[in-house]
């Protein structure tokens, strides 16, 4: 497909999303469904943010499930649409689960940790099988069981990493929604794959069309079940660029949010003592007193170097 065929997609997928993101925020609002914040967050978050729409990310399934019933010059194979849209689709089914759950019970808690863990290994583990034995991957192209194995591994590892880190840093009106839409536009410039350029544009709709809502103060959240699509979706690109080096540059404010945790819960196990004043990392910021809006930016510019930096030190050539 064309850039301008592409384009032309891409306008019209962000009209339809914002249409359907403001018709999802008047439902929720109608029925009072809405965001409970949770109790050991940032205090002002259980004043400021309780109540609002979420689950956001149903639509981000509505327009992709449209534009690729009206895609008819697709030429993709099975594999190719596997490798792409499992990790997205089955990653929406784990954070929909855990959305709706919070939804009835009116509860910030919905699945448990080991429950939410199962069901992302559920849907990675046939993924990673299928992306590791069809896929000639740029630094591990033995063939032997051994290499495919390793490919496995690493492909689980990174697949459920994403997803919990891109969760974890939907925490702030816009962060993970702009920063996403940062990883897509340069994934779409990066990559010349035909497969991958439909679903980066339709992910760049889905996202900026939901973060025309989502920008402070926020009128609406993406939810779990966003944050596993954009994830998943991130992911399938990575995969099938064949360079797993990418999932470093694109996922760098992703990856600084949850090492912020992880550094967080080693050092008060350890040594009884906080390396931050809250985790993840855009909380602490929170706390230091800089406005939410200061910190979403900034946010977003560090997630733009960190990408400049490390696709250059990858030596993945982004312009």
């Amino acid at each position: 497909m064309s850039y301008k065929y592409l384009m032309l997609y891409f306008c019209l997928l962000m009209i339809l999303g914002i249409v359907l993101q403001r018709l999802w925020i008047e439902l929720f609002s109608r029925f009072k469904w809405g965001e409970t914040p949770k109790s050991y967050g940032p205090k002002r978050h259980v004043v400021l943010k309780a109540g609002i729409p979420t689950m956001g990310g149903v639509i981000f399934i509505a327009l992709s499930l449209i534009a690729l019933a009206f895609v008819s010059n697709d030429k993709s194979s099975i594999i190719d649409k596997f490798i792409l849209w499992w990790l997205p689709f089955g990653g929406a089914a784990v954070g929909l689960t855990d959305d709706v759950i919070k939804i009835v019970r009116r509860s910030s808690e919905g699945l448990t940790s080991r429950q939410k863990l199962l069901g992302q290994f559920m849907v990675v583990l046939p993924w990673a099988w299928i992306a590791a034995k069809e896929v000639p991957f740029y630094l591990i192209s033995d063939s032997s069981s051994f290499h495919f194995i390793l490919t496995f591994v690493i492909l689980c590892f990174f697949a459920v990493g994403l997803y919990n880190a891109l969760n974890i840093t939907d925490g702030l009106d816009g962060l993970a929604s702009g920063a996403s839409a940062i990883s897509l536009m340069v994934l779409l410039f990066a990559l010349e794959i035909e497969p991958c350029r439909l679903s980066l544009v339709v992910g760049l709709a889905c996202v900026l069309s939901f973060l025309w809502y989502n920008f402070h103060p926020a009128r609406v959240f993406m939810g779990d079940v966003g944050a596993h699509f954009i994830a998943g979706l991130l992911m399938g690109n990575v995969a099938m660029s064949g360079d797993l080096l990418l999932i470093f540059p694109i996922s760098f404010i992703f990856g600084v949010e949850i090492v912020s945790v992880i550094l967080q819960v080693i050092s008060f196990k350890c040594f009884k003592k906080r390396i931050f004043k809250m985790s993840p990392l855009h909380h602490h910021f929170e706390l230091c007193g800089w406005p939410e809006e200061h910190i979403v930016v900034r946010f977003w510019l560090i997630h733009l170097m960190g990408i400049s930096l490390l696709g250059a030190l990858c030596t993945w050539k982004v312009i």
